[in-house]
């Protein structure tokens, strides 16, 4: 069986070392709002001990452009099943991916990847209470995913990753802005390709600081920009989003393109959500 190894974003965990991959996956055009990669920068004000009223007002005008004007729809997020199919660029190739998140906020979190090249590699991790856990497999087309998937104790560094990447998921869901913690400041405005933008200074209960920037004519979130934990360091993650689709009242983006330090490492093109789901506690022991 080949080695598996860790490249530098928790949903590439699957790629297989020393195969050769099949041509890329052919990519769809970019949409014309996707805005070129440039350089970003964050850098965080001193967090407010209130929201300003003119801040408060735009995050909440986000919020109900999010829920047709019913954030307490946002609560049933918290427990949560989403899938995600797309490509993951990785050794210069373009390989198929789906993903799938179940996450139980705050403690328990389940996050699978399936990626293809010369063979599918799956990767599942695991955060809870009871322990937390990698688990890691390929199989050549055709043959049966071998069980059980073997699973060992997070280094310290993808345990960092992936609370990190616990408390992005949570936030592409919306929830943690909906928090009666969040603090929020205006930012300035910008334009993401053809999409005025005003910009928002969050800090959740999730990601400690998010820049966001939501586009002034829908009120829809476009970018949320933060500091991800990728192989061993910090560093400037983007989630761009877009085509809005209604999953039970909540809109959420069905396309979101993943930047890391500029660079661009997935293309998710759909997305399927089953929010308010029930989870046994043990659902996250294990592959």
């Amino acid at each position: 069986m080949t080695a598996l190894r860790s490249p530098i974003l928790l949903l590439a965990f699957g790629c297989l070392a020393g195969c050769k991959p099949e041509p890329p996956t052919l990519r769809t055009a970019k949409p014309t709002e996707l805005p070129a990669a440039g350089i970003l920068e964050l850098k965080p004000p001193a967090k407010p001990a209130e929201s300003p009223a003119d801040a408060r007002t735009k995050l909440d005008a986000m919020l109900a452009a999010h829920t047709g004007g019913k954030p307490e729809l946002l609560q049933k997020q918290k427990v949560c099943s989403f899938t995600r199919t797309g490509v993951l660029f990785a050794n210069g190739q373009a390989h198929a991916t789906t993903q799938t998140v179940d996450s139980s906020w705050p403690v328990r979190f389940k996050h699978s990847t399936e990626i293809t090249t010369e063979t599918v590699g799956f990767t599942s991790v695991g955060l809870s209470p009871d322990g937390d856990w990698i688990a890691q497999v390929n199989r050549r087309f055709g043959d049966p995913l071998p069980q059980p998937v073997p699973k060992k104790k997070l280094t310290e560094d993808l345990l960092v990753t992936a609370r990190r990447q616990m408390q992005e998921d949570a936030c592409f869901l919306l929830f943690p802005l909906a928090d009666p913690l969040t603090r929020v400041l205006l930012a300035d405005d910008t334009k993401l390709g053809e999409k005025d933008c005003y910009g928002l200074h969050v800090w959740t209960p999730a990601l400690d600081y998010a820049l966001l920037h939501v586009e002034k004519k829908s009120n829809t979130l476009v970018r949320i920009a933060f500091t991800g934990h990728e192989n061993g360091r910090d560093v400037l993650k983007e989630l761009l989003i877009e085509d809005a689709q209604d999953f039970g009242g909540v809109k959420l983006g069905a396309k979101v393109y993943v930047r890391v330090a500029g660079i661009e490492l997935a293309e998710w093109r759909s997305l399927k959500v089953a929010a308010g789901k029930a989870f046994e506690p043990k659902h996250f022991d294990g592959p």
